[in-house]
């Protein structure tokens, strides 16, 4: 069962996103912000990370720029409400940051899944 850390601030998203993963057959580490999640993976073998952009403190940006240089294989997944940041694509600029892919919210759990199915499914056949 692939785990996956789950990063939002917003605990109703949080919680909704967890159990629509869980439904679709992931183990989900889920954090309120990015330092948590950061500790959850560094302590614990993950399959990847879905963070949010936006969070109070250390934002997603931040996170993913982070967790590409300590694991520059694992798929990160953004996810957003907002639709621009500094009048970009705010999917444009998680990507150029180091996100494999990114949704804007709302979304449904189960395009999420989708989405990390395929990164995981892509990693799998790019390692062999």
């Amino acid at each position: 069962m692939p785990v996956i850390c789950l990063i939002d601030d917003d605990i109703m998203v949080r919680d909704a996103l967890a159990l629509g993963l869980s439904d679709a057959g992931f183990e989900v580490l889920a954090a309120p912000g990015a330092a948590a999640g950061f500790d959850i993976a560094t302590r614990r073998s993950i399959d990847a990370i879905v963070t949010d952009m936006n969070m109070p403190g250390t934002d997603g940006a931040q996170l993913i720029a982070e967790a590409r240089r300590q694991w520059p294989n694992l798929p990160i997944i953004a996810i957003s409400g907002a639709s621009v940041i500094d009048g970009r694509a705010i999917t444009d600029v998680a990507r150029e940051i180091g996100a494999d892919a990114a949704l804007s919210k709302p979304f449904r759990a189960r395009q999420l899944a989708e989405v990390i199915n395929r990164l995981l499914d892509q990693r799998k056949g790019a390692s062999g």
